[in-house]
């Protein structure tokens, strides 16, 4: 059975703007791009791990991973890590160009959200995050379900032309360019 990896990003997102924004999901088997899907999430909301799961499950079954750029996606819309594995029955790598802070994100959370707790929960794995060299450059990485170790090699596995997985790099501009077809996140 071919190894599979999903890699999920959002589209154009104004902050704290409300509405939806496009998500994309591409699947890679092996070196190459089979499928990808498109989806709608709430800007700000809570429905990021539900509408990824089902994208991803229709597209890949394991073994496999997923990958995101970053534990949230569409603005504040945090997406579960155990959540996403377990509805997926992948693991997740969640790939950092920077280091990542939830510290950073406190504040704005607590001032814009009654449910801020709840956000600041699902962001426990980002406290987690680990500097590692790999043969494009220095990432940072976020794992729920898989070793260390094997996410960097699935990361490096991926990097055809810069450090950011190629799978990454295509999803943001699918959904990028489909939010700005169907006039998603204008200002």
């Amino acid at each position: 059975m071919a190894f599979t990896v999903v890699a999920c990003d959002d589209g154009e997102v104004r902050k704290l703007g409300g509405g939806l924004t496009t998500v994309a999901c591409v699947a890679y088997r092996e070196l190459w791009p089979s499928d990808a899907s498109l989806g709608l999430i709430r800007v700000d909301g809570l429905d990021a791990t539900s509408v990824l799961s089902g994208m991803i499950s229709l597209m890949a079954r394991p073994p496999g991973a997923v990958l995101l750029d970053s534990i949230t996606i569409g603005g504040f819309n945090v997406v579960s890590l155990p959540g996403l594995s377990r509805l997926t029955g992948m693991p997740a790598i969640v790939v950092y160009s920077y280091e990542p802070s939830v510290e950073r994100l406190e504040a704005p959370l607590r001032q814009h959200f009654a449910n801020a707790e709840l956000r600041l929960r699902a962001l426990t794995p980002v406290r987690g995050a680990r500097r590692v060299m790999t043969r494009r450059g220095e990432l940072y990485l976020v794992t729920w379900g898989v070793e260390l170790s094997e996410a960097v090699k699935v990361v490096e596995a991926y990097q055809y032309f810069t450090k950011v997985p190629e799978p990454i790099r295509v999803a943001h501009r699918l959904a990028s360019e489909a939010s700005r077809l169907m006039g998603l996140q204008q200002a």
